[in-house]
């Protein structure tokens, strides 16, 4: 498909982009079920994850170099165990890249995204942001990036339920407003990883202290504290959300527990079926 990539602004063949990394996608399935499901469309099956026509080769190409980076220095060793992750600026570079996709991906999606209090200001993020995607100048106005790493949930003080699921296996992205319009946030999550970008919002650096990612590098030391109240929020009302949601159709959840029965103690062996266990037997109330 021709068209104008949307990093660096010229006429190529786009390729069709995954807003969440292939390598991501590619563990979901691995630890879980064969197809994917959208949060918002139970009885969608997806095998390849969201993907939109906007980036040329090379910019997929740049993409993939950090991405690679990311699998092989946070992602499998965080989830094998490590509780101090070093990183450098890759680490920067890969969450912007991430957070820019999903922006995207929302103004494409989104309806009446125009009509927002916040578009504008979304317009000025993704133009600084792609810029440094360009050309590696820190942003100057929107730069704060945090990610937040999740593990097996083992106790909550909440009703919700699906919440192990929600921290630990699912994928989203979206834009977090406040509202009063104190506040918003680039939001996106994929397994036990959580990023997201505060584009406005009142004093909020020391809650922020143990989260954020610096451009240069640093490092992670897990277990991480997470004060932030608009995002804890976000998060609680985004499970109780999904916990609302419309089951699957009767047909697509026999399709589902015909996959399971296919092999069911590889199942509730797997990621996807300790979740969906210590949902079930260890926290809902």
């Amino acid at each position: 498909m021709k068209g104008i990539c949307a990093l660096y602004g010229n006429e190529t063949d786009l390729m069709e982009s995954h807003i969440f990394p292939k390598f991501v996608i590619k563990h979901t399935k691995k630890t879980g079920s064969k197809f994917l499901r959208k949060l918002v469309e139970p009885n969608k099956r997806e095998q390849d994850g969201i993907k939109h026509h906007l980036l040329s080769f090379k910019a997929e190409q740049d993409f993939a170099v950090r991405e690679k980076w990311f699998a092989e220095k946070i992602f499998h060793p965080f989830l094998e165990g490590t509780t101090e992750l070093e990183y450098n600026e890759n680490l920067y570079y890969f969450s912007i890249s991430f957070l820019w996709r999903i922006l995207l991906s929302e103004f494409r999606t989104t309806e009446n995204i125009k009509k927002r209090w916040y578009f504008e200001l979304l317009q000025e993020v993704e133009e600084e942001w792609k810029f440094y995607l360009r050309t590696d100048t820190i942003p100057g106005k929107f730069h704060n990036v945090n990610l937040f790493l999740t593990d097996r949930i083992k106790s909550h003080s909440t009703d919700l339920k699906g919440v192990d699921f929600y921290f630990t296996r699912a994928l989203d992205g979206t834009i977090v407003s406040g509202p009063s319009k104190e506040y918003v946030i680039v939001y996106g999550k994929f397994n036990r990883f959580v990023f997201w970008s505060v584009i406005k919002s009142p004093g909020y650096l020391d809650e922020l202290y143990d989260v954020e990612i610096h451009p240069k590098g640093g490092s992670i030391e897990i277990p991480q504290r997470l004060e932030y109240e608009p995002i804890t929020t976000f998060m609680t009302n985004r499970i109780k959300k999904i916990a609302e949601f419309p089951l699957p159709s009767e047909a697509q959840q026999d399709r589902i527990v015909e996959e399971i029965m296919k092999d069911p103690e590889s199942f509730w062996k797997s990621d996807i079926g300790r979740s969906m266990y210590n949902d079930r037997f260890n926290l809902e109330k």
